[in-house]
């Protein structure tokens, strides 16, 4: 069970915490301690399973989102990490962080420090592939 209050850093290093709001045997949801209900910087996570069987998929999500105030009306920003894991013994934990590592070494532009600038994640929203 993660902790009631999730701590994480933002770009330039800063704390930015998520106080749990609600939960159920599905995930939960918290709140950046910051930010109220009426323009709220949220963290969301959700398990579910798709397919049954041999086919089933344990679905894992992880979403971030914050409200802004737009010119003409709320504007919320989304960002969200999936992993779907198949539940077949060729699928392992190692398999899986493997892949993960893989995918925060792209976002960080091949080095943690890099972290600060991000040069991959500006490239994608260019349009870039």
């Amino acid at each position: 069970m993660l902790a009631n209050d999730i701590t994480l850093d933002k770009q330039d290093g800063t704390d930015v915490v998520y106080r749990l709001l609600s939960q159920d045997a599905q995930g939960s949801r918290r709140i950046d301690i910051t930010t109220n209900l009426s323009a709220p910087k949220l963290m969301t996570i959700r398990h579910s399973v798709q397919g049954k069987g041999v086919d089933a998929v344990d679905r894992h999500l992880v979403s971030l989102t914050q409200t802004l105030a737009g010119s003409l009306a709320p504007r919320t920003l989304t960002v969200n990490f999936t992993v779907a894991v198949p539940r077949d013994t060729v699928v392992t934990s190692t398999i899986v962080k493997d892949l993960i590592t893989n995918l925060i070494d792209f976002l960080a532009d091949g080095s943690i420090a890099s972290l600060a600038t991000m040069a991959n994640v500006d490239a994608v929203l260019r349009g870039e592939s």
